[in-house]
């Protein structure tokens, strides 16, 4: 049973930084947007073709709140194995992917090299200069669930909105956990500390607000996919480092050549696990955020 009603996305509320900087105030959203909210079309072939990946419930998310169109430049930070950005390269102009991690970038090299409209790039998102380093501007930045692990938070918003066009989006989800629940380095106590931040990067209007999966997604996702991976990490031995904050070392790319074999079942599943979670309508619903912004799943949209 619902226990709150669920806002609508035109009547979310807008953080707004005006150039003095001075002052944080809410002004209603503006609803205008000409670019439209579109899933990436599905082939069959992307059963075998796409990269081999985990479940992507949090491209649901980028689904849902994101507007793309087909003459947008868009740029992914932390592009984990490719599969988010093999589908959003059908909806873009062309789309750049940023990974520190030479490795990991190699492997999405690999696995994205017949599509043109794709590059990589291998560089620190927290260090100064990434605009320069990437010599284009962008209609839109996003990076899903990578925020949380960005030892200079601060440092990287500069760069995304020093690489944004002016009119250029930002958008950022990730779980602001406190640790050792959550296993990033980046989480904010309160909504002014992670709005000050934006502003402090040259962002002038921001929305913040929360999600969460509705009760049927919930229910779907936890039975098929989060308690048989809880049953399975219990028969394997513990790892003492805690999990892995780069893709690299996650089990997934250290056996990838294993499980290759695995992957068009493995999609086939996920793909049928897309569909029954759906089947209840949006899988995620949205809520305002006010001061406690602590153990949420956040969403950021910034505008220049």
């Amino acid at each position: 049973m619902e226990l709150w009603k669920v806002p609508e996305r035109d009547t979310l509320l807008t953080i707004t930084n005006e150039a003095t900087r001075n002052e944080v105030y809410l002004e209603p959203r503006e609803a205008s947007d000409r670019r439209t909210l579109r899933r990436p079309s599905f082939r069959i072939s992307d059963i075998w073709r796409a990269p081999l990946n985990d479940f992507p419930i949090r491209d649901e998310i980028l689904y849902r709140y994101l507007p793309l169109s087909i003459d947008m430049d868009a740029l992914e930070i932390g592009p984990g194995s490719g599969f988010t950005a093999f589908r959003i390269a059908r909806q873009v102009r062309s789309l750049t992917l940023v990974d520190v991690a030479a490795e990991s970038l190699a492997n999405v090299r690999n696995n994205l090299g017949s599509l043109a409209n794709v590059r990589c790039i291998c560089a620190d998102p927290t260090q100064p200069g990434l605009a320069t380093e990437l010599k284009q501007e962008f209609d839109v930045a996003y990076a899903l669930d990578v925020f949380e692990y960005l030892v200079d938070p601060a440092t990287c918003l500069r760069n995304l909105a020093q690489a944004l066009r002016p009119t250029g989006e930002l958008f950022l989800t990730y779980p602001n956990v406190l640790p050792p629940a959550g296993d990033g380095v980046t989480y904010f106590s309160c909504l002014s500390e992670l709005a000050e931040l934006l502003g402090q990067a040259g962002f002038r209007r921001w929305d913040i607000f929360a999600v969460r999966q509705r009760p049927f997604a919930r229910w779907a996702y936890f039975s098929a996919h989060e308690y048989p991976l809880h049953i399975y990490r219990q028969m394997r031995s513990g790892n003492p480092d805690g999990r892995p904050q780069t893709y690299e070392r996650s089990w997934v790319f250290k056996h990838s050549q294993k499980l290759e074999r695995f992957k068009v079942p493995l999609h086939m599943f996920w793909f049928l696990l897309d569909k029954a979670i759906r089947l209840g309508g949006d899988v995620f619903a949205c809520e305002p955020v006010t001061d406690e912004i602590l153990g949420r799943q956040l969403v950021i949209r910034a505008w220049k």
